[in-house]
């Protein structure tokens, strides 16, 4: 099996290696993590007893990786450049997370504890389901995209491609969510977003940034 890596040492990085600690036996000897991958200051030290390597750093065999960062642009940025090193997106699902029938989960994807993947939803490469959220039935959640945490995606609910959820959010069912738009912390979503959109507030409101 290709080495794992973890794509970031911030706080989303070190958050699933003690997500993986916490899984099963099968689980964690899949990803039992070589390294954390970082392009920022804190290449060349350790986290965790984990060491800390820059990209060009590694020496190894074109490794698995997911991506521990929360923020859509970069995720793809990033996913796009490993990839094109022939590095190789793994799917992480924590052990404690309940799934429905024939859920469809892209390479890279990254779903935290006490989630519920409903039955028949979509979702995309890359993207962040972070603990205690919940896709409803025939949702789609579009590529990159970030839920970060208690966030409820009802169903037959349509999400563009790097859409940026705020802890504790919701979409009222059958709501589309344009592309590369934000929903703020606590929102409640009940009428369609246009791409490119910030909305907060309940219910949500398009405001200025």
């Amino acid at each position: 099996m290709k080495p794992f890596v973890i794509v970031g040492a911030g706080g989303l990085g070190r958050e699933l290696l003690g997500w993986i600690a916490d899984c099963g036996p099968d689980t964690r000897r899949r990803f039992q993590v070589a390294s954390f991958i970082s392009e920022a200051k804190d290449a060349g030290g350790v986290c965790h007893g984990v060491p800390i390597l820059h990209p060009d750093d590694w020496s190894g065999s074109a490794p698995r990786f997911v991506i521990g960062l929360s923020d859509p642009f970069e995720k793809k940025r990033l996913a796009l450049s490993l990839q094109a090193r022939g590095w190789e997106a793994e799917t992480f699902i924590h052990d404690s997370v309940a799934s429905g029938l024939a859920p469809k989960i892209g390479a890279g994807t990254v779903i935290c504890p006490r989630c519920c993947i409903s039955t028949d939803c979509e979702i995309g490469e890359h993207v962040l389901i972070n603990s205690a959220s919940g896709i409803g039935h025939d949702a789609i959640v579009g590529d990159y995209s970030s839920l970060l945490g208690a966030v409820s995606i009802n169903g037959n609910v349509t999400v563009g491609e790097g859409v940026l959820f705020g802890a504790g959010s919701m979409v009222y069912p059958g709501k589309k969510i344009g592309s590369w738009s934000k929903i703020g912390l606590g929102s409640v979503v009940l009428r369609n977003v246009p791409d490119n959109a910030v909305m907060f507030g309940n219910p949500a409101q398009r405001i200025d940034t």
